[in-house]
């Protein structure tokens, strides 16, 4: 999508941050301007905004207003909709069609806090690995269990807890290399971050999945892969929960078993 692509592509100059800003900021105005006129507004150059609407792979700048209209229109009643939610006002009608959004606002955010390189780093921490574990506590008890499986399904030991079993440490403490996995979004949930304490001690490698990526938990961790984590419309925050997790996890996945 092409307002995806203007909030999210990295690989922008200076200039054209600037171009994309303005364009999120006045999508109407947009409409009726000329390739000179949005470059006057946002002290550019008519080359420049050229330039920008073919690496987001439009066909100049007349397509790019036309492509950015029918997604504005498009976006227009997913707006109404999130604010709908917020108030509790969505019809049971207007949820079928508009489930899909969450998943995309859920997988995309998910995917602009993720690190290409750290990932990596931990894709080869996992093909080292003797065992994986991944602690949960709740609905992410059941999250670790389904990734768990994915893995144990091609051969690899992955295990899932909701609490420390201080035997199975003490007896896999010099025998195996372990990877941890930790999952709490808030970063604060008193029985993950004591797990993690525990965890350290025993000389674990201690990945955390968390909203943040400065909390109690991150803090004690080795690494931290971010997650989305998003209280605006809060009873849908589980569902938001779920999606970027199991994202995550499917996204370690599918790395760590390529050769």
């Amino acid at each position: 999508m092409l307002l995806n692509k203007m909030k999210y592509r990295k690989d922008l100059t200076s200039q054209e941050h600037k171009i994309v800003d303005y364009i999120l900021d006045h999508p109407p105005a947009v409409f009726q301007m000329t390739a000179n006129e949005l470059a006057k507004k946002t002290y550019t150059s008519s080359s420049t905004v050229v330039r920008l609407c073919n690496k987001l792979g439009t066909k100049g700048f007349p397509d790019f207003q036309l492509q950015l209209a029918l997604e504005y229109k498009e976006a227009g009643p997913a707006k109404e909709w999130r604010q709908a939610s917020i108030q509790g006002g969505t019809s049971s009608a207007e949820s079928f069609d508009l489930v899909p959004l969450i998943y995309e606002e859920a997988l995309v955010e998910t995917r602009k806090r993720l690190s290409v390189e750290q990932l990596q780093d931990i894709v080869k921490l996992l093909k080292k690995a003797g065992s994986i574990e991944i602690y949960g506590v709740d609905l992410n008890y059941y999250i670790a269990q389904q990734a768990c499986t994915k893995w144990n399904e091609v051969g690899w030991h992955a295990s899932a807890y909701n609490s420390v079993n201080l035997h199975l440490l003490t007896n896999t403490q010099k025998s195996a290399n372990v990877v941890s996995f930790v999952i709490s979004h808030t970063g604060t949930n008193r029985a993950i971050i004591d797990i993690a304490k525990t965890l350290k001690s025993f000389n674990r490698t201690v990945i955390a999945i968390s909203g943040s990526t400065d909390n109690e938990l991150t803090k004690i961790s080795d690494k931290t892969i971010q997650s989305y984590y998003n209280q605006d419309v809060l009873h849908l925050t589980k569902m938001f929960n779920i999606i970027t997790t199991q994202y995550i996890f499917d996204t370690l996945y599918v790395a760590s078993i390529e050769e």
